[in-house]
């Protein structure tokens, strides 16, 4: 009777559990770079659509109201900005840093005697009344994952938008500078 030796026997199983090892290796690691390859993508989804909401909006913006500082050490988390679109409306679009989140609101400023009105947000109110601000939108999430958000002005008609993203671990950073059209 032929048979293996425990030698034999104890090689293979050693054979068998090393390439067992590598082949889970192998799929800890694809796995991992899966991951890692589907939060990149999705942070740069994220900016990208951030970007292109919030530059598309500034291009068609009559003025900037936020007085944005001149350099990216002294940036802003914030932007306010007058909505462009309607030529017999003062809708002013507010966009901002909340946690981790980009939001972007609507407002609109009325004198305290008549909320029916909306005027400039640097409207001066007649006597005995004062500058009020009404909700037009509700703050609405624009992006996740918003670790940092940088806006500043180094020029008069250009405008740097800096954002930081970060997801498990993983960051990256988008820039864009946008020109207005009406500014």
């Amino acid at each position: 009777m032929k048979g293996f030796t425990l030698v034999e026997v104890l090689i293979v199983l050693v054979i068998l559990v090393l390439v067992t090892g590598v082949i889970y290796a192998g799929y800890v690691l694809s796995q991992r770079a899966y991951i890692q390859g589907e939060i990149s993508a999705e942070l740069t989804q994220n900016a990208r659509v951030v970007l292109e909401r919030m530059t598309r909006e500034i291009r068609q913006a009559r003025e900037v109201v936020t007085d944005l500082p001149s350099s990216a050490e002294e940036a802003l988390n914030h932007i306010e900005f007058e909505d462009g679109h309607g030529s017999d409306r003062y809708y002013y679009i507010r966009y901002f840093q909340a946690d981790n989140e980009l939001k972007r609101e609507m407002v609109a400023y009325y004198f305290s005697g008549d909320d029916t009105v909306f005027v400039p947000r640097n409207a001066i109110p007649p006597p005995g009344e004062s500058l009020e601000e009404a909700l037009i939108e509700e703050a609405r999430t624009i992006g996740e994952f918003v670790k940092e958000l940088k806006v500043w002005s180094p020029e008069t008609k250009i405008i740097n938008i800096f954002i930081n993203l970060e997801k498990g671990g993983k960051e990256l950073d988008f820039s864009t500078s946008v020109s207005g059209r009406n500014l």
